[in-house]
């Protein structure tokens, strides 16, 4: 059973035991009769919690048993916990019920809050009901057409959002195993046919080398040979599937939001894309927003992300990786943030790190790989 359950038993038992209580100067067969009824109250409201489609009897059930345990007999008074009983059970009824089963089980609860009080009717209590069963169904009204359905277009935002990652999520896969079968397709067209062309090559310049002995053709079987050697090599590379430098960073962000449930904000500046960085750069710039990212799903509670990247002047590269944080928590260089400066001071480059306006920041800049050789 469901927690608030346990919470709604506890608030029954509680305001049973004191309705008992105030009518404990009656008679032991008064006092019997309602440990009785509270009993039967208690057995159909276990059941509410089990029965779907039956729910709504079960709560007008329970309207009559609270009515008839504290109407009769008639004795010129009134218990004040019936009035927290049917406010209990509109709190109820209002959270869990719509449309006409929530109007009927409201007008039911002032309905029984009348007879209750059949002995006192008058002019003047009578204008008070009137005032309340509009009040109360006005407040339903608002209630359902505003606050529950703020709740259920939420509900229904979560179920597509949760809908949109899994097709998110599907979506990489699909993508990976294309590429990886296009890769392995163009492999397997240039191995058999470059590969047996060159081979071919070989052979034929093999058999001219040994008749003519020529030294030119020497020439021509390296070429040949070097050929093939690279021919292999772009074989094995498209085989692998390994993404390097910014296509990793796009990659792992697509990782991120399908799998973890990140929300990134990615963008470049300043020709961040067009500038040309050495496979070392290109793996300190992946390695040190992994870390920052990694870093976000431990510690910031919205998981939220911003990463920026930009080529000022195309001379250096910068990126920079901020998470909102509540307030401007202190920090500690970490086993995290220690290996990402020493990768970019061996890049000639520096690591910053610092809280401002409700935010993380991570910042790295360093020289691009042409300058650093000027």
């Amino acid at each position: 059973m469901r927690f608030s359950f346990w919470i709604w038993l506890v608030l029954w038992i509680v305001t049973w035991a004191f309705a008992i209580l105030v009518e404990v100067s009656a008679s032991p067969e008064r006092i019997t009769y309602l440990i009785g009824m509270s009993a039967l109250f208690f057995i159909c409201f276990f059941f509410t919690s089990i029965a779907n489609k039956s729910r709504s009897v079960l709560w007008v059930f329970i309207i009559i048993i609270i009515t008839i345990s504290f109407l009769m007999p008639l004795n010129n008074e009134v218990n004040p916990f019936t009035w927290i009983m049917l406010g209990l059970i509109l709190a109820v009824t209002i959270n869990h019920s719509a449309g006409l089963k929530l109007y009927g089980l409201v007008s039911l609860s002032i309905l029984s809050a009348i007879m209750l009080h059949i002995e006192f009717l008058s002019p003047l209590i009578g204008c008070f009901f009137f005032i309340l069963s509009v009040s109360v169904l006005t407040g339903t009204y608002f209630y359902q057409h505003h606050i529950v359905s703020n709740r259920g277009m939420k509900e229904r935002y979560q179920a597509l959002l949760q809908t949109y990652r899994k097709l998110k999520r599907d979506t990489v896969t699909n993508d990976q195993h294309t590429r990886q079968q296009e890769r392995i397709m163009i492999g397997r067209e240039i191995h058999d046919r470059v590969g047996h062309t060159l081979t071919n090559l070989l052979m034929q310049i093999e058999i001219l080398r040994l008749q003519d002995n020529r030294a030119d053709l020497d020439l021509l079987k390296n070429l040949a040979q070097e050929s093939l050697s690279e021919t292999r090599k772009a074989v094995k590379a498209l085989k692998e599937d390994n993404v390097t430098g910014i296509a990793a960073v796009i990659h792992l962000i697509r990782k991120l939001e399908a799998e973890q449930y990140v929300s990134i904000s990615f963008s470049t500046r300043q020709n961040a894309l067009s500038v040309s960085l050495s496979p070392k750069q290109a793996t300190v710039v992946y390695r040190a927003i992994q870390e920052s990212l990694t870093n976000v799903m431990r510690h910031s509670k919205g998981k939220e992300a911003t990463i920026i990247l930009e080529a000022p002047g195309t001379t250096h590269f910068r990126f920079e990786v901020i998470n909102p944080t509540e307030g401007n928590i202190e920090y500690k260089d970490g086993f995290g943030l220690i290996s990402m400066k020493e990768r970019l001071a061996q890049i000639d480059g520096e690591l910053d790190v610092q809280t401002y306006n409700n935010q993380f920041i991570v910042r790295g800049l360093f020289p691009i790989e042409g300058d650093r050789n000027d």
